[in-house]
């Protein structure tokens, strides 16, 4: 490719690989994602069904009954990525590529599957390939799940979701980017080609909002790991036997810890979402200054999809 000349020429406008930053960004995002989707759907199913959902798959109380129901949890949980590839593939078919699949795991962080092709998408086309197993698969799965009263769709549905943060990221970076540009996808990542003016501005909406996504998202994730870990293990070597922390049964609570001679208990509350959000807006502004103030140190986007 000639990338220099005129201002017409073609030339790489980016190179998208997945790197470490990014992966801890998008595990994060899909932790809360599932966690958030989980909920949505199990409140959708009660509101419709008018009976909260049960993931009890073996009749009895007993260890096994209980490890068997945690297989099938995690085996609905990973199901899904077959008919996620597949819509992928069907996509990249009908707009005239040859799709291949593979698996792997970025950075020895998140476990990842994928279709690639040699073929070459508009940007409008390579949305379409990204975006149709989540919509596909949402729009199909949540009438069934509710027809057929089928609750434990919940899971797979919601693992969709989660798996599909890369999709709705890259979705969110091609946006930046005019409608004219192609692109080229391979299994480690995918160029965008295209005009020297079709680069995109130092600034763009798409960009702050994953930036106050992904950052809220990792400060929430890890406040409850801090929160659910590290809490009681500090909070009983400093022989505390009580501590709350914000107004239980409401979004203010954050944090209960309780100490008997029997048992210890924790909890976390909904406002670790709300230190997130904060935290989100501030990474997104920070960020947001720094490319206005210094594009030209900002490194070259780097994702895989």
């Amino acid at each position: 490719m000639d990338s220099g000349g005129g201002s017409d020429s073609e030339t790489v406008l980016a190179d998208l690989e997945l790197t470490r930053g990014l992966t801890i960004q998008m595990t994060a995002l899909s932790t809360l994602g599932l966690v958030i989707a989980g909920t949505v759907l199990s409140g959708l199913y009660q509101a419709v069904t008018g009976h909260p959902v049960s993931f009890q798959f073996a009749s009895g109380i007993s260890w096994w009954t209980d490890a068997l129901d945690i297989l099938v949890m995690l085996f609905l949980a990973t199901v899904f990525l077959v008919p996620h590839e597949w819509l992928h593939g069907l996509a990249i078919r009908y707009y005239g590529g040859e799709a291949k699949y593979g698996v792997g795991i970025a950075h020895f962080i998140l476990p990842y599957a994928y279709a690639t092709t040699d073929h070459e998408f508009t940007r409008n086309q390579f949305i379409v390939v990204l975006m149709t197993p989540l919509v596909v698969m949402t729009a199909v799965g949540v009438p069934v799940m509710l027809a057929f009263d089928w609750g434990w769709l919940i899971i797979p549905l919601a693992a969709n979701a989660a798996g599909a943060i890369a999709d709705l990221w890259m979705t969110m970076t091609l946006l930046a980017f005019p409608a004219d540009v192609r692109l080229e996808d391979h299994p480690d990542g995918v160029r965008i080609l295209g005009r020297e003016s079709d680069r995109r501005r130092a600034l763009s909406v798409t960009a702050v909002v994953w930036d106050a996504l992904a950052g809220g998202a990792v400060a929430a994730v890890g406040v409850f790991l801090v929160l659910a870990v590290g809490g009681p293990l500090v909070l009983d070597i400093l022989g505390v036997d009580s501590l709350t922390i914000g107004t239980p049964d409401t979004f203010s609570f954050l944090f209960s810890f309780s100490s008997t001679s029997t048992e210890i208990s924790m909890s976390v509350g909904p406002a670790v979402l709300g230190i997130g959000a904060a935290f989100g807006l501030l990474y997104a502004f920070v960020r947001s200054y720094r490319r206005v103030r210094s594009p030209s140190n900002e490194p070259q986007t780097k994702s895989k999809a």
